[in-house]
């Protein structure tokens, strides 16, 4: 768990669906530097206006778990995560006993002369409870700061860990034995929860899929992919951002290439190349951050042996491409100014 920054203010994202709607909750996320898609941030107001949980799923690298930490960050929202992973227990999820401690305390409450029945009735008190991370965020909704819930590549997840989620997401709580109900019942004050799926390891059930509203992310255009690279490495030079812009775009046109880069290795190798103050790209420059491009290879092999092309493709001129991140630069430049 990830607590919020108690020195800002914790901005309710449900409250600003209700209150002021999706193009204020796009603006906040936009100061963190994510750049929504419309059918995304519409299917992400919903989710919020029904206090449903927002199933993303889309292409490795496209931004999924980056919208749901794009929200903490906006909001300042404390953050439980769960990584889907083979070997992750119900513990994890729901809740434990500390095993060590209940049997301390049973110890203890003997030799201080209680008795042996109302000692292992009280071992299974809330104290001895530790709650999993999903369970936890639910607690946590109760105190009246909604947390936000990330189940990152929940396909990876199995079914009993998926079933799990039912009651919560039906209710809101879970019941544990011996201590009752845990989580809020009042769904209005249910935290926010956001779970991705790449949809590469198994199909999620349809009960959790009920559960939710869904929203498919898809790649960026080349226009949102300017806009969302001067966005997220707004210290690039201008030719740069327009010459990685280009490159990649020429590369995700190779048919030879099969694992295409994403939106991710467009943001990685936009920061590392700004990062060393270039700001145009040669034969030399591209040869050297290839392994940012290419993850199979295969692809490495196509693009080292076409680099005369690729050097040739960033220099070429695209209308397009050329006014859209024209534009997308001096957009930023009238915000600072402003600012």
């Amino acid at each position: 768990m990830q607590e919020h920054d108690s020195a800002k203010n914790v901005i309710d994202p449900c409250k600003v669906i209700t209150e002021q709607g999706k193009d204020a909750l796009g603006e906040l996320l936009e100061k963190t530097g994510y750049i929504t898609q419309e059918r995304t941030l519409v299917d992400l107001a919903e989710a919020l206006f029904s206090h449903k949980p927002l199933l993303v799923e889309g292409h490795r690298g496209g931004g999924k778990t980056a919208l749901a930490e794009a929200l903490a960050e906006a909001c300042n929202l404390p953050l439980y995560y769960i990584q889907g992973m083979e070997g992750l227990t119900l513990d994890d999820v729901l809740y434990s006993w500390d095993r060590e401690g209940q049997n301390q305390y049973v110890q203890q409450a003997l030799s201080s002369g209680i008795d042996l029945e109302p000692a292992r009735l009280r071992q299974w008190s809330r104290e001895f409870l530790v709650l999993g991370e999903a369970l936890s965020a639910f607690e946590r909704a109760a105190t009246g700061i909604r947390p936000l819930l990330i189940i990152d590549e929940v396909d990876k997840l199995t079914e009993r860990i998926e079933d799990t989620f039912l009651q919560l997401f039906g209710r809101g709580w879970s019941h544990v034995p011996r201590v009752g109900v845990i989580g809020v019942r009042e769904r209005s004050a249910w935290p926010v929860v956001i779970m991705t799926s790449n949809a590469m390891r198994h199909d999620l059930s349809a009960p959790l899929r009920s559960r939710c509203i869904y929203t498919r992310l898809d790649p960026p255009s080349p226009r949102e992919e300017v806009a969302i690279l001067r966005a997220r490495v707004p210290q690039a030079a201008q030719s740069l951002l327009l010459e990685v812009v280009k490159l990649v775009n020429y590369i995700r046109g190779m048919g030879a290439i099969v694992d295409q880069p994403g939106l991710r290795e467009s943001i990685d190798l936009l920061e590392a190349l700004s990062a060393k103050k270039a700001t145009n790209l040669d034969t030399e420059l591209i040869d050297r951050h290839l392994g940012y491009l290419a993850k199979r290879d295969g692809d490495l092999s196509n693009l080292i042996q076409g680099l005369a092309r690729l050097e040739f493709a960033v220099r070429a001129s695209h209308r397009e491409i050329d006014e859209w991140v024209a534009q997308a630069c001096a957009a930023l430049e009238v915000e600072e100014v402003a600012a």
